[in-house]
C-alpha cells in the first residue's frame, strides 16, 4: 500500500471511506479534514478496481469544486487526454472520466437529451436572474398588481422558495393562508405558463424538470440508474428538497450512494438548503456506513477547541471532536474595543503587524456578518495605505443605492451636474424611459440648454405627454426645495428629508433580503454623515461629498491582486482558509443577527456561521466586539455575543482597551473570590488614555452608579427578564429566566429595573 498513489497519501479514516465502495456511505467530514481528497481518491479507486468511468457520477455546488475534482482524478489516474464526452449529454462508454459537475449542469445535460419525453423542445433557453426579473415585472403589470402590493424581486424570492421545495403552483395554492400569498401564487402560475410558452427554463427548473422526468417517465430514470451505478454528492448539507429528490431517485436501484459533508457547516437555509437531508441520511438508509473525518489539517488545536466549544451547544448534530497534530499555537484573542471605529483600526493594525512579521496580506481576512459593516474596514485600510479587496460584494461607495443617494446630493449642490442628474431622473421609478430621454435631449439641443434647464421648462415641451410633463416638473421642484433646505440644515437632516420626500425607503425595501441589506447600507451612509453635522450647513454638505469622492478614488486599490487584505461576509468564506482570521461585530443583535432572537432554528444557524468563520483560521484567530456601535444610523450598546461565553478560558486570551470593562471578562469564579488574582491583564491601544477619579481597589462590591442591588429584577431587550445575582463595581452578574447567566457592564448594558 505504501507505493499505491491512491491509498498511501490517506490517513486511516480517509482510507476506510475510500475502500467502502458498495452500499450507502455517509462521510462526516469536519472543517479542514481533507474532504475533497477523500472524495476524489474514492472515485479514482473505483476506476482503478475496474468500475467504468461512465458508471460514476459526482455532483457538487460550484464549477470551481467540480473542476478541482476533475483535475485531481486526472492526476491520480495519469489521464492526459481531454475528457471526451460532450457537454450536452452524460458521459458515454468511451469517456475516460466520470460525469462530474454541478447539479444544474448535470441536469441541463439530461434535459437536453430527454426533455422531449415531457412534451417540451430540447432547444429550450435558460433564463438568468435579469431575464426572470424582467418577465415577472411584465406579468405583475398584466395582472394589474401594483408595485406597492408586490415587487418583482420579492415575488421571485417566493417563487424560488417554492421551487426549492418542489412545490407546484397548484400545491402552493392549497397552502395559501393570506391575500398576499394568493397574489404571489397567481404570479407564480402565470410565470410558469409564460416560461413554457417561451420554451424557457430558469435555474430551479433544471432540477425540477429532471425530477419530474424521472417520476413521469420511468424508462428514462431506469436508463440513468443503469448508467450511474456509483453516486457521489459533495456538500450534502447544502442540498435542497429538489436536489434530495434527484439524488434519491437515481440511487434507488443500486444504493451505491456516497454523501459527504458536515451539518455544522450548513449555513445556506436562505437559499433553500435543508439540513434535514444530511441529519436524516441514516434514517433514509438504515444500512448506511458512517466514517467520520475528524483530523484537521488546517488549524491549530487552540482554534479547533474554541470552535468545537461554540458548535457543541447546537442540538441534534452528529458528535465529532476535531483534532490536529498542530498542538502549538497562539490563543484565540477576544478583544473588546470602544466603538466600531476602534474595531476597524484594531483589525487593520493587526493585519499590518502580521505583515511586518512576514505574513502576506493575502493570507489574512476580516469577516463580518452583514455587508453594511464593511465600510469602516475599507476606510481603515485607506487611512493605513494598505491594499484590500472585497469578495462577493461591491465596495461600499460603489454600491448602487449609495451611488444613487450621492448623485442626489451632487445635484442638490450643483444641478448642472448632468451625469448625476441622468442617474437619478428615474430613481425611484418615475416611468421615465428612453423615449422621454430622447425628447429631453432633442429639446436641449434645439434650445441650446443643459438638462437641468430643460427639466425646469418641462411644461413647455410639447412632445411629452401631459402626465410626463407633470412628473418632470415635480422632480425639478423637489431638487429646488432640497437646494434651499441645504442652506439651512446639515447634511444628515437634509438627506433624511430627501429620502422621505422621494419615498426611497419604500422603493429599496422591496420585501427581499437584498432589499433589507441595501436599505441597511443607506442607513450606514447616514452614520458617516453625522460627523459633518457640526459644520455650517453648506460646508457640511460639501465636506461630506468631498470625503466620499476621495474614498471612491482610493477604491482602485481593489485591483491590486498581488497582496491585498481580504474583506468579506461570513457567508462567503466557506471553503476558504487563511493564516489569520478576524471576525468583527461579535455582539448580540449583530452576531448572532437580531433576526434570530426569537427563532431557535435561525439561532442554531448563526452558531454554525460562527463555527465556519472560526475554522477558516490556520494559526491566528481574533474575535472583536465593541462596547458601543453606530450601525444602520443609530448608536447601540449591545452585550457581547453569547458565542463568546462558550469559549474555554484555556484557549482564550481576553483583552479590553478599558480597565473598567476588564472585570466583565473575569472568570465567573472571580466574583466572591477576593483572594484570587485575575489572570486577565487589560489591553490598551497606544492612543487610549483612560483617566479614573477613584481607586477601584476601594470600590464596594455593591457600589454602582445606577443603583442596582443584588436581587433586583431587571429586563434586557435581548435576554429578557432576569435577576441580579452579584455586583462588583460597574459589573453585574444576571441570571436570566431563559436559563442564561450573563456578566454585564452597567455603564453600557441596556438593563432596566422591573
Amino acid at each position: 500500500m505504501q507505493d499505491d498513489p491512491i491509498l498511501s497519501p490517506l490517513n486511516e479514516t480517509q482510507r476506510a471511506a475510500v475502500l467502502q465502495t458498495e452500499g450507502p456511505l455517509f462521510i462526516l467530514a469536519g472543517a479542514g479534514s481533507g474532504k475533497t481528497r477523500a472524495l476524489t481518491h474514492r472515485i479514482a479507486h473505483l476506476i482503478s478496481k475496474g468500475v467504468e468511468p461512465w458508471q460514476i457520477l459526482a455532483v457538487t455546488f460550484t464549477n470551481k469544486a467540480a473542476n478541482e475534482m476533475k483535475e485531481r482524478v486526472k492526476n491520480l489516474l495519469h489521464i492526459t487526454d481531454p475528457d471526451t464526452f460532450s457537454n450536452q449529454q452524460p458521459a458515454t462508454s468511451n469517456s475516460k472520466l466520470p460525469t462530474m459537475g454541478t447539479f444544474h449542469s448535470v441536469c441541463a445535460r439530461i434535459l437536453r437529451r430527454d426533455i422531449e419525453h415531457l412534451g417540451r423542445d430540447r432547444s429550450f433557453v435558460i433564463y438568468d436572474g435579469d431575464d426572470q426579473e424582467k418577465l415577472v415585472k411584465e406579468l405583475l403589470k398584466d395582472l394589474k398588481i401594483e408595485e406597492s402590493e408586490l415587487k418583482a424581486r420579492a415575488a421571485l424570492g417566493y417563487i424560488g422558495r417554492f421551487k426549492s421545495e418542489a412545490v407546484s403552483p397548484h400545491e402552493a395554492k392549497l397552502q395559501a393562508t393570506s391575500a398576499k400569498m394568493h397574489i404571489v401564487i397567481d404570479a407564480y402560475a402565470r410565470y410558469e405558463k409564460t416560461l413554457r410558452t417561451n420554451n424557457a427554463l430558469d435555474f430551479d427548473d433544471l432540477m425540477l424538470e429532471t425530477v419530474r422526468l424521472f417520476h413521469e417517465v420511468p424508462k428514462v430514470l431506469e436508463r440513468y440508474q443503469r448508467t450511474w451505478k456509483y453516486l457521489h454528492v459533495d456538500e450534502y448539507q447544502d442540498t435542497n428538497h429538489a436536489q434530495y429528490l434527484f439524488v434519491t431517485l437515481l440511487a434507488a436501484a443500486h444504493k451505491n450512494l456516497c454523501v459527504i459533508g458536515d451539518p455544522d457547516q450548513s449555513i445556506y437555509s436562505f437559499r433553500g438548503a435543508d439540513i434535514r437531508n444530511i441529519l436524516e441520511f441514516k434514517k433514509d438508509y438504515p444500512e448506511a456506513v458512517q466514517h467520520t473525518l475528524d483530523r484537521n489539517y488546517r488549524s491549530t488545536q487552540m482554534i479547533l477547541t474554541a470552535a468545537d466549544a461554540v458548535i457543541k451547544a447546537n442540538p441534534n448534530r452528529p458528535e465529532k471532536k476535531m483534532w490536529t497534530n498542530r498542538t502549538e499555537g497562539p490563543k484565540v484573542i477576544v478583544n473588546e474595543v470602544h466603538d466600531e471605529r476602534a474595531e476597524a483600526e484594531d483589525a487593520v493594525r493587526t493585519a499590518i503587524k502580521h505583515r511586518s512579521d512576514g505574513m502576506p496580506l493575502n493570507h489574512q481576512v476580516i469577516l463580518y456578518r452583514t455587508n453594511a459593516q464593511s465600510r469602516l474596514f475599507e476606510e481603515a485600510c485607506m487611512r493605513a495605505g494598505i491594499p484590500y479587496r472585497i469578495i462577493g460584494g461591491t465596495k461600499f461607495y460603489l454600491r448602487r443605492e449609495i451611488k444613487d443617494v450621492l448623485a442626489y446630493l451632487h445635484v442638490i449642490l450643483n444641478p448642472g451636474d448632468t451625469l448625476s442628474l441622468m442617474r437619478i431622473l428615474n430613481v425611484p421609478s418615475r416611468k421615465i424611459g428612453e423615449t422621454t430621454l430622447g425628447h429631453l435631449q432633442a429639446y436641449c439641443a434645439d434650445q441650446s440648454i443643459v438638462l437641468w434647464e430643460a427639466l425646469q421648462r418641462a411644461e413647455d415641451i410639447q412632445t411629452l405627454a401631459e402626465g410626463m410633463r407633470l412628473r418632470l416638473k415635480n422632480f425639478a421642484e423637489t431638487i429646488i426645495e432640497a437646494k434651499l433646505k441645504s442652506e439651512r440644515v446639515a447634511v444628515t437632516d437634509l438627506t433624511r428629508w430627501l429620502l422621505e420626500n422621494i419615498s426611497m425607503e419604500k422603493w429599496i425595501r422591496d420585501g427581499t433580503d437584498e432589499g433589507e441589506d441595501r436599505w441597511g447600507n443607506v442607513e450606514e451612509l447616514l452614520s458617516v454623515m453625522r460627523k459633518y453635522d457640526q459644520l455650517d450647513p453648506q460646508t457640511s454638505l460639501l465636506s461630506f461629498l468631498e470625503e466620499a469622492s476621495l474614498v471612491s478614488e482610493v477604491d482602485k486599490l481593489n485591483d491590486i491582486k498581488d497582496d491585498a487584505l481580504t474583506l468579506m461576509t461570513l457567508h462567503l468564506c466557506k471553503g476558504l482558509e487563511f493564516d489569520s482570521v478576524t471576525i468583527a461585530g461579535c455582539e448580540e443583535g449583530i452576531f448572532p443577527h437580531s433576526s434570530s432572537s426569537y427563532d431557535p432554528e435561525q439561532l442554531e444557524e448563526e452558531r454554525r456561521i460562527m463555527y465556519v468563520g472560526m475554522t477558516r483560521a490556520k494559526t491566528h484567530l481574533r474575535l472583536l466586539l465593541a462596547r458601543s456601535r453606530m450601525l444602520w444610523g443609530e448608536t447601540r450598546a449591545n452585550a457581547g455575543s453569547r458565542f463568546l461565553d462558550d469559549l474555554p478560558e484555556s484557549v482564550t486570551e481576553r483583552r479590553s482597551d478599558d480597565i473598567l470593562s476588564a472585570f466583565a471578562w473575569a472568570s465567573k469564579k472571580m466574583i466572591g473570590e477576593e483572594s484570587r488574582k485575575s489572570p486577565l491583564q487589560p489591553f490598551r491601544q497606544e492612543e487610549v488614555n483612560v483617566e479614573f477619579n477613584q481607586d477601584l481597589s476601594f470600590a464596594s462590591e455593591n457600589e454602582n452608579q445606577d443603583g442596582f442591588d443584588i436581587g433586583n429584577r431587571v429586563h434586557h431587550p435581548i435576554f429578557g427578564a432576569g435577576t441580579v445575582t452579584a455586583l462588583r463595581g460597574d459589573i453585574a452578574t444576571v441570571w436570566f429566566d431563559s436559563g442564561q447567566e450573563k456578566t454585564l457592564a452597567l455603564s453600557i448594558a441596556p438593563l432596566k429595573k422591573i
